[in-house]
């Protein structure tokens, strides 16, 4: 009953130990070019990431410092509201006096 995977398989040859060395030597070379390429990946979307929240946050400064200017601009005109019936409720030779210092 001999069947395939008896136990009869090609024996290995012996390997020189310097051949070894050189097939080890390789296949660590390929682990180290593999582990690169993945660590770069990472970076690069990583990197990606960054650059999009970047450009996120500068739309929302953006945007809230147009609101910031809205508000300045609305409480200066109700500055403006409030501050013109004090001025003209003054008497006329007040602000005469006061202009000419």
């Amino acid at each position: 009953m001999a069947g395939v995977g008896a136990g009869r398989g090609r024996k290995r040859v012996p390997m020189d130990p310097a051949d070894r060395a050189v097939v080890q030597r390789q296949k660590r070379m390929i682990k180290n070019r593999e582990s690169a390429a993945r660590s770069r990946d990472r970076k690069q979307a990583y990197v990606t990431e960054l650059e999009s929240q970047v450009t996120q946050l500068e739309e929302e400064q953006a945007q809230l410092l147009r609101e910031q200017e809205e508000q300045n601009q609305k409480r200066l005109k109700e500055l403006m509201e409030k501050a013109v019936p004090v001025i003209r409720k003054r008497p006329l030779q007040d602000l005469r006096r006061t202009n000419s210092m």
